[in-house]
């Protein structure tokens, strides 16, 4: 089955622009804007065969709704897609975050049955963690269970930056813009990139 993923990093969050917000913060004024604007651009590309998964940080439930309401969708919430739990940005003793219950009853396009269990890790993260997890992540969307054709992806910069090397193999990108999209195509068994973060909001 051929299919099409969107790779979209979130929007301009608070903690973007140096502002502290805690470990989960929503986006900026400029990040609200982005998100409205990369709905629009993307909904040339969304039929009734379209999926919104959003890794469960309000940043990219935001963006995702966004993307979802542009095109009359829904989002489900996708742990996979989470932030790289790096000690140094997450130390787990300190780090309170909601449930994934708690953040679909918040967000009115979210769709999917969520309990309270913990989604984050138990213990940080290293690189080969990271890959690891979005390389699983990579296999069950091209697996024959999930049947969407295609797939956008709202997540964060070092989880979309792995994900993509993990489908083209060889790609040398090191920075993704917010609301920056990354069109992969697969079919025939092989991934091929259409565009690398394009479709920004550009000043």
């Amino acid at each position: 089955m051929a299919k099409e993923f969107y790779l979209i990093r979130h929007a301009e969050s608070m903690g973007n622009i140096g502002m502290d917000y805690g470990y989960d913060p929503g986006l900026s004024p400029r990040g609200h804007a982005q998100a409205l604007h990369c709905g629009e651009v993307l909904r040339q590309f969304c039929d009734n065969q379209t999926v919104i998964l959003s890794s469960p940080f309000e940043r990219c439930l935001i963006t995702a709704e966004a993307i979802a309401e542009a095109s009359d969708l829904q989002v489900t919430i996708m742990p996979a897609l989470h932030e790289h739990f790096v000690i140094e940005s997450f130390p787990l003793r300190k780090v309170k975050l909601e449930s994934m219950k708690a953040k679909a009853e918040k967000h009115k396009l979210v769709t999917g049955v969520y309990d309270d269990s913990r989604w984050w890790p138990e213990e940080n993260e290293q690189k080969s963690d990271l890959d690891i997890r979005m390389s699983i992540f990579r296999n069950n969307l091209i697996g024959p269970h999930f049947l969407a054709s295609k797939i956008i992806c709202v997540g964060h910069l070092p989880s979309l930056l792995s994900l993509t090397s993990m489908m083209v193999s060889g790609i040398d990108i090191h920075c993704l813009d917010n609301c920056g999209v990354t069109k992969i195509n697969f079919n025939n068994g092989k991934f091929t990139d259409e565009f690398i973060n394009a479709l920004c909001l550009q000043d």
